[in-house]
């Protein structure tokens, strides 16, 4: 089982300004790309979905329980759509993030978008998600899974995609709302030594020197 860790963004301020002033640096051809693709992800985005080619055979996917992940912190979300975005790549589809937990693939034959799909699906489950919390805290991610459908166009894809979804809560295996076959755990940050000795109390030979009242 491989881990895959996300650290969280700090001093947003400073960030915006870094941003700022690499976005007056780009050239046309990266202001391009970057109008393309997806802040979280780092996929192509919707709109680069719909600039593409004509495709024979057209997937759309959402992540499973993500809503609830979120109660965790958009930072929990986040990494596991980065993940999920990972596992798409790693099983060689081309992939974009479409908004929220959605996301379109392209192919040129239904069968072998499924077939990768599905190893898509193991990937991302067998995948233990490590995200470095702003607390200093740390959550362990494992399980995380998606629905799908695929069809001709993107219409038959989100009938699939909704068929699918339907069919797994039938089963029991997925619920709205709830991190059914998600495990989450949480580690706590670890003390340093200075902060363990101001919670030790006083030896009771120290203590004794102090006077008592009577």
């Amino acid at each position: 089982m491989t881990e895959h860790a996300v650290n969280p963004t700090t001093n947003e301020r400073r960030v915006a300004l870094a941003e700022r002033r690499r976005v007056a640096e780009m050239s046309p051809a990266d202001m391009q790309r970057e109008l393309l693709t997806s802040e979280v992800t780092g996929l192509p985005n919707r709109r680069g979905f719909d600039e593409a080619r004509a495709a024979l055979a057209v997937a759309m996917s959402d992540v499973d329980g993500l809503k609830a992940l979120n109660k965790y912190g958009y930072e929990a979300g986040n990494a596991v759509l980065k993940a999920k975005a990972d596992a798409l790549r790693e099983a060689g589809l081309e992939a974009y993030h479409d908004k929220g937990d959605e996301f379109l693939c392209r192919g040129s034959d239904i069968k072998d978008l499924q077939a990768s799909l599905e190893r898509a699906r193991a990937i991302l489950r067998n995948r233990t998600i490590v995200v470095e919390r702003a607390d200093g805290s740390t959550l362990s991610v494992t399980g995380a899974d998606f629905s799908y459908g695929v069809g001709k166009d993107i219409d038959e894809a989100e009938f699939g995609l909704k068929s699918h979804k339907a069919e797994r809560e039938s089963t029991g295996e997925i619920e709205r709302g709830k991190l059914r076959g998600i495990t989450i755990k949480k580690r706590e940050p670890e003390k340093s030594s200075l902060e363990l000795s101001t919670l030790k109390p006083l030896p009771r030979q120290l203590s004794s020197n102090y006077p008592t009242k009577t």
